[in-house]
């Protein structure tokens, strides 16, 4: 009932419609679109080497390169910033160990 109301058009309405009936026209809607998309994905284009093929892709070499030197500079530097921060730590806490007071009953 709410998703005849919900789906109405006011010329068309959903009630004289089965539930079977409005099942089998979405598989159909799927099948075409799944057809559809099927056949777009068989164009492909294919671009014929030449000279500026080549020399555009010496550039995305480049390019890409240069990008993977970026991301290795910033995760060598977090690398390195963690590292310095787990060395100040151990030498923090061998400087406690070595002016830690013992607590005993006496003081000593």
């Amino acid at each position: 009932m709410l998703v005849s109301t919900a789906l109405a058009i006011p010329q068309i309405p959903l009630s004289n419609f089965s539930a079977f009936q409005l099942l089998v026209a979405g598989a159909l809607l799927l099948g075409i679109a799944t057809l559809l998309l099927a056949l777009s994905r068989e164009r492909r284009v294919s671009v014929k080497r030449s000279a500026a093929t080549d020399e555009l892709a010496v550039h995305m070499v480049r390019i890409a390169e240069a990008l993977e030197r970026i991301a290795n500079q910033t995760t060598e530097r977090a690398h390195l910033a963690a590292s310095r921060h787990q060395v100040r730590t151990e030498t923090e806490r061998a400087n406690e160990e070595a002016h830690s007071i013992a607590y005993s009953m006496f003081g000593r």
